[in-house]
């Protein structure tokens, strides 16, 4: 017999969320008895997280993943509109850079002087600035989101975690397809692909493409539209297979946009520039602005990458991956958001060229999986900040180059004790070494040597259920001042975490779940320094939380997917110089930056089959992301403080008879809620600064495959 609609209401009012989520779905299982588990049981995911094929369900750590059917269908081309789909993700920018914070652990310092916490890749190629994480990620086969630090398998500056963007590969038979859209402020986008064989052992593939659309703020006393999209991009790749066990994957991509994306927006009165220049304009509208200098930004990224994978043996393979990114950016805007002249920001410029080399060596026997690796990594940055000042003329508010250079070796191992019960070990030893010139001089370098262990253990409960617990650690580099010729220290991060994989009712069920804390040592903490600096100071911290992610296809129509993070996080040591209040504040206690208590987000997809001569289905998918209140600067002032908010997505995809064909209509952010992306003080203005989140956006794309 069906329960009652007030019995399933009296389970949900008596269990927690995710106790509710698993008794509708026992509730509702009746429906769906006529129909074959196997027509719509959810499809094993592989993912390379571990640097080695694994299903993402048997890996002892918190992975999720989006495909690139979903990732095109769900409208997401970006980090930050990833963030709703991924538990305990979230982003937040300033002009070009990203801050993507995982669990609480990300980047606070805007200056550029700091390296992200969040490791990114493409193809297996790390991206070592913030400024590239929020590039145009096209062709993708899916997206994999590893959370916790991973010091192990990645190294450096991943305490967060990583993100890895896999390209798709090429085909063996010739397929090719184009994409057109039209979006709202005057937007449109094209794009394409080819793919098949040059010959019998030669494949490529191409895709290249073209998005523009107005810009979201408006400087109100020159009509300009900033925050804009003005961007074109391409991929050239080949997989040449002199055997069946020697692969070869050669790829190159570029990305150049002329937006101009950077700004200041006042979140309270510029009091200082009402003293020093009064008469100005000024507004605390969102996403407006005033400006008396120019809005301008150009950027260009080269990636190349090389991927060797030759099967030595059954038993035992090697994979070398050697990449190579070419990363410029330069940016100009008003720096004080009024009509007077006050600061403007004139062709700052920032630059990454990096080289590097990794190895793996990896196999398994009937009771041991392992992996030795050896990894290189060198990078030239510089960095030159200059300003235009009433009070002072023209300035340079920072100019610093750094090399780096850095190598490691490692190993990651999973030994099954018994049938059931497997431990897993890695550990890598890091060395680094930094030389910095801090205005043309040659003023101080530094070496550090790091052990990063792992442990864990993993049981299966039964076929469909395991559980793990594991400990590692993790390092982020530490870097040079931009306003003096002092050091700053790197972060060390020792977290623990316990979690359970499951599947039920045929397949149809996935939930995993995990539960972790964190000790966090010398957390890199940004304060600003007039007239146009920042220092950077170190700070100790504690955080815990719990994740939640259900899967559940109801039937062969209707499938559903849950997330849920809960997070609970503080400063355990922080004493920070507050220019705001000309204090010294002791901060002990107070919750980590992008950290909110907890998340939520529900998707819907109701498959509507059609099975006629023109057209195959029809899906229609809803999506609503839920975001407790948070903070975006270490002191939790009232003007940089985000209230809880929700919003809401919807599209509609009519899918053609045998793929040739795909309509999407969408809109994004239903209610049009406004967020802040980031905020702080900035003394020289004697106000608080921000960006807001982009507003409500509508579109249609067509996309036909020949």
């Amino acid at each position: 017999m069906y329960k009652s609609t007030l019995e399933v209401e009296k389970y949900k009012s008596r269990f927690s969320v995710m106790a509710s989520t698993a008794v509708l779905a026992a509730v509702l299982t009746p429906v769906t008895e006529h129909v074959s588990a196997a027509d719509f049981m959810i499809e094993e995911v592989v993912v390379t997280a571990t640097k080695r094929e694994q299903s993402i369900q048997d890996i002892p750590a918190s992975v999720s993943q989006v495909s690139g059917s979903d990732l095109e269908a769900r409208g997401i081309g970006d980090i930050e509109n990833l963030s709703a789909q991924i538990p305990n993700l979230q982003f937040g920018k300033l002009g070009d850079t990203a801050f993507i914070t995982i669990r609480g652990i990300g980047t606070t310092v805007d200056s550029g002087v700091a390296e992200p916490a969040v490791a990114s890749y493409v193809d297996g190629v790390f991206l070592p600035r913030a400024t590239m994480s929020a590039l145009r990620q096209v062709d993708l086969d899916r997206v994999e989101v590893l959370r916790g630090p991973q010091g192990t398998l990645y190294g450096r500056n991943a305490t967060g975690g990583s993100i890895s963007f896999v390209s798709r590969a090429p085909t063996e038979e010739f397929e090719a397809g184009i994409r057109v859209g039209l979006k709202d402020r005057d937007g449109y986008a094209v794009s394409g692909f080819a793919s098949g064989p040059l010959s019998d052992k030669v494949l490529y593939r191409v895709s290249l493409g073209q998005e523009s659309q107005d810009g979201y703020v408006d400087v109100v006393n020159t009509g300009q539209d900033i925050v804009e999209t003005d961007v074109k991009y391409g991929r050239v790749a080949l997989q040449i297979n002199p055997s069946d066990e020697l692969m070869i994957d050669l790829s190159a991509q570029h990305e150049a946009s002329d937006a101009a994306v950077g700004l200041q927006q006042l979140l309270s009165p510029a009091v200082l520039v009402d003293f020093f220049a009064p008469g100005n304009n000024q507004t605390l509208k969102p996403n407006k602005t005033y400006g008396d200098g120019d809005f301008s930004g150009d950027a260009e990224t080269t990636i190349v990458s090389a991927r060797v994978n030759w099967d030595i043996s059954d038993s035992v393979s090697l994979r070398s991956v050697t990449g190579y990114v070419d990363h410029d950016i330069v940016a100009s805007f008003d720096a004080d958001a009024t009509d007077a002249f006050y600061s403007d920001l004139i062709d700052s410029a920032r630059s990454s060229e990096s080289f590097s080399q990794e190895f793996n060596l990896y196999g398994e026997t009937e009771k041991l999986s392992w992996l030795l690796g050896a990894y290189y990594f060198q990078e030239t940055f510089s960095l030159v900040l200059p300003v235009d000042l009433l009070l002072a003329g023209s300035v340079i508010a920072g100019d610093l180059k750094e090399e780096t250079e850095s190598y490691a070796f490692f190993t990651d191992l999973t030994y099954s004790l018994t049938d059931r019960l497997r431990v897993n070990a890695g550990l890598r030893y890091n060395v680094e070494e930094k030389e910095f010139e801090f205005f043309g001089v040659n003023d101080s370098e530094f070496e550090t040597d790091d052990l990063l262990p792992k442990l864990g253990l993993q049981y299966d409960l039964t076929n469909d259920i395991n559980i793990y617990a594991h400990w590692q650690q993790g390092i982020k580099s530490g870097g040079h001042q931009l306003s003096s010729s002092d050091l700053f220290k790197g972060e060390e991060l020792d977290a623990y975490e316990v979690g359970v994989k499951s599947q039920a009712m045929d397949g149809r069920l996935t939930v995993n779940a995990a539960a972790f804390y964190y000790d966090y040592t010398d957390l890199q903490a940004t304060a600003t320094i007039p007239p146009a600096t920042t220092l950077v100071e170190n700070a100790d911290a504690e955080v815990m939380g719990a994740e939640l992610e259900v899967v559940y296809n109801l039937n062969e129509a209707l499938s559903f997917n849950v997330g849920l993070s809960f997070l609970d996080s503080e400063y355990s040591d922080f004493t920070y110089n507050d220019l705001y209040s000309s204090q010294t504040l002791d901060l002990e206690g107070e919750e980590l930056i992008r950290a909110p208590a907890y998340t939520a987000s529900v998707g819907a997809e109701w498959v509507i089959p059609v099975d006629g001569d023109v057209l195959d289905d029809i899906r229609l998918r809803a999506e609503i992301y839920h975001s407790d209140d948070y903070k975006l600067a270490f002191v939790d002032y009232d003007e940089t403080h985000q209230s809880s908010y929700t919003t809401a997505n919807a599209s509609i995809v009519f899918n053609g008879v045998s793929e040739q064909f795909q309509v999407r209509a969408y809109v994004n952010n239903i209610t049009d809620e406004l967020y802040l992306n980031n905020g702080s003080y900035l003394a020289s203005l004697g106000g608080f600064i921000g960006q807001y989140s982009e507003p409500r956006t509508y579109g249609v794309s067509l996309a036909y495959n020949f």
